[in-house]
């Protein structure tokens, strides 16, 4: 089956998992794309082994070679202390290159790839091969703008300050130098991220999200609901990056004879803020927070709300975002980072980043116009589900790949 498929890749996948989301499920579904016409060695975490081999296709199974791999157990307990999943990581990704060597040795490999973590401050040891290499998509390079800094709790605004250094100073990093000099190519998750990519290797850098829908989210669509309420919704942890606490701070400027409720789904150390903050603009039985829920209660949350907020002020890509779009919600988000790549003008009111103390009011003027164009949010709810299903489907990050493949043979 090897020699049948039209590239061998071996793939460093250190989250890789179905059913799941975040990093796990990039790992997880850009496989199974890839493997649809090439032939895959995927090294990934051993205690990934048990939930893969229940749920890999079987059409796959012949198409893909897993090579499971766990750091000593002394190791592994350090995972879950502070800090300790960076350790955990990076004893995990300088166990593997013995297991890299052996996989290079017996089999004809036309390319590596560095899928997950995909963050261009952790390790991967890949590029230490001879290999025609390609380097993730990898996020890491999106900040809070800088207009907000101002506005931040003093620990946030160090560390956003100190990430923005970073970012400045990237040429001087080994773990991006390194990688970004041995890829062929460099594949990016947002603008923002582009930009820290050092100058002289911007030739090679493109930009794809990392992050797409299943079809089974489409079984979810948002519900007729009585006109003389709006359901607000915002998912998301309670924390400043989030900006949740901005979305409150909009309600004291929207209109008091309207049955408007805003529902957050998420918990954080800014419960207790944010609910001190909607009492004091007197909205505090209009705003409901409900800490953690399974994802389809989520969902079907969301297919009950009006419109969604998604405020937050750094986000690659998100898969709440992502969901409430093809359930069918306009949305009021940010043009900046992830969210302005994954909504466009005709699903979104995407608000300008320049002002931090306009916000409030510059939200509360969106979701005024949308409740006073109910037509309006039905056009923008289904553009939006339009889009996940066209631009943003598993299927979509395969034919990038292929393409991708095809213009990296062409260079050989």
């Amino acid at each position: 089956m090897e020699s049948q498929c039209k590239h061998t890749i071996l793939v460093s996948a250190y989250g890789c998992e179905p059913l799941k989301g975040s990093e796990a499920g990039v790992g997880w579904n850009w496989m199974l794309q890839m493997a649809k016409t090439n032939y895959l060695h995927v090294i990934t975490r051993a205690n990934n082994q048990e939930v893969i081999e229940a749920h890999l296709p079987q059409d796959l199974k012949e198409k893909i070679q897993f090579h499971y791999y766990d750091t000593p157990n002394f190791i592994k307990k350090l995972k879950n202390k502070a800090k300790g999943l960076y350790f955990y990581y990076f004893c995990w990704q300088l166990g593997i290159i013995p297991l890299v060597r052996k996989i290079l040795k017996q089999h004809k490999i036309d390319y590596t790839m560095h899928l997950t973590f995909g963050s261009m401050w952790m390790p991967t040891f890949l590029p230490l091969f001879k290999t025609s290499f390609i380097w993730g998509p990898v996020g890491g390079g999106d900040c809070e703008p800088k207009s907000f800094l101002k506005i931040l709790p003093l620990k946030q605004r160090i560390i956003q300050s100190a990430r923005y250094a970073m970012n400045a100073l990237s040429f001087l990093h080994p773990l991006i130098m390194f990688p970004a000099t041995r890829a062929k190519v460099i594949l990016v998750r947002t603008p923002n991220t582009a930009n820290v990519i050092p100058r002289c290797f911007k030739n090679k850098t493109k930009i794809i999200l990392e992050t797409a829908m299943e079809d089974t989210i489409f079984l979810y669509k948002k519900k007729a609901q009585d006109k003389n309420d709006i359901k607000l919704i915002t998912t998301g942890r309670l924390l400043p990056n989030k900006n949740i606490l901005t979305a409150v701070k909009a309600l004291q400027y929207l209109p008091k004879d309207k049955n408007i409720s805003l529902t957050i789904v998420g918990s954080g150390y800014q419960r207790a803020e944010i609910e001190e903050v909607a009492k004091t603009i007197d909205w505090g039985n209009n705003v409901n927070i409900i800490a953690e829920m399974p994802r389809q209660e989520v969902l079907h949350l969301v297919e009950q709300s009006d419109i969604f907020l998604f405020p937050s002020l750094r986000e690659g890509g998100s898969w709440s975002l992502m969901e409430a779009m093809a359930i069918g919600l306009p949305v009021i988000c940010l043009d900046w980072a992830g969210m302005s790549i994954t909504t466009d003008d005709d699903c979104a009111i995407r608000l300008s980043v320049s002002n931090p103390e306009q916000m409030p009011k510059d939200i509360a003027a969106a979701i005024i116009k949308l409740i006073e164009n109910p037509e309006l949010r039905r056009q923008m709810g289904e553009a939006g589900r339009k889009r996940i299903k066209e631009v943003f489907n598993w299927e979509a990050k395969g034919c990038f790949m292929e393409n991708l493949l095809k213009e990296l043979d062409a260079k050989k």
